[in-house]
């Protein structure tokens, strides 16, 4: 089975430079020889934030049969996605409620839960959630999937889900 990924990022950067006029006008000659005027220099700074992902496409570990229909699922290690940013975000996952499948039959995506570093099987939602004001310098989150498998509705073929991480920097 094949799981494609795409990324979505939100960030932008606003910057202002406000000169400030000279207040002194330097008068020749003088002693020093030398002349100083002052320039002050303002920035406002916006949310900034990067994604990055090691991969566009994961194949998941095949079932085998002793998997269809057991609670554990099975395992399969997914891509790293990256975060940097200069304050406070937020990453999630999400995807269409179904894989599309073999000729028209299709498998709910509630079967996929993801993981990220040494965390539990969650659903499809929020993955990581630094408190506010939290920046991230280049925080790695190592993706796994687990998948789900029935006897009587997953039939045999190529099922495909197009999953969704989604940066958002308040």
């Amino acid at each position: 089975m094949r799981l494609l990924l795409s990324l979505a990022v939100s960030a932008t950067i606003l910057c202002a430079f406000a000169p400030r006029q000279a207040s002194a006008q330097c008068n020749s000659p003088n002693t020093s020889n030398t002349c100083t005027l002052q320039f002050t220099g303002t920035v406002r700074l916006n949310s900034v934030a990067t994604l990055s992902i090691t991969t566009g496409t994961t194949t998941l570990t095949a079932p085998k049969a002793s998997d269809f229909g057991t609670a554990a699922g099975v395992t399969s290690n997914g891509p790293t996605v990256t975060v940097k940013s200069n304050g406070a975000y937020a990453l999630t996952a999400s995807a269409p409620s179904q894989w599309s499948g073999p000729s028209g039959t299709s498998k709910q995506s509630s079967d996929l839960k993801i993981k990220v570093n040494a965390g539990v099987f969650v659903a499809l939602g929020e993955l990581a959630h630094p408190s506010s004001g939290t920046p991230a310098a280049g925080t790695a989150y190592a993706v796994q999937y687990n998948t789900k498998y029935n006897w009587t509705t997953d039939k045999p073929g190529t099922y495909t889900l197009l999953v969704n991480y989604t940066l958002t920097a308040p």
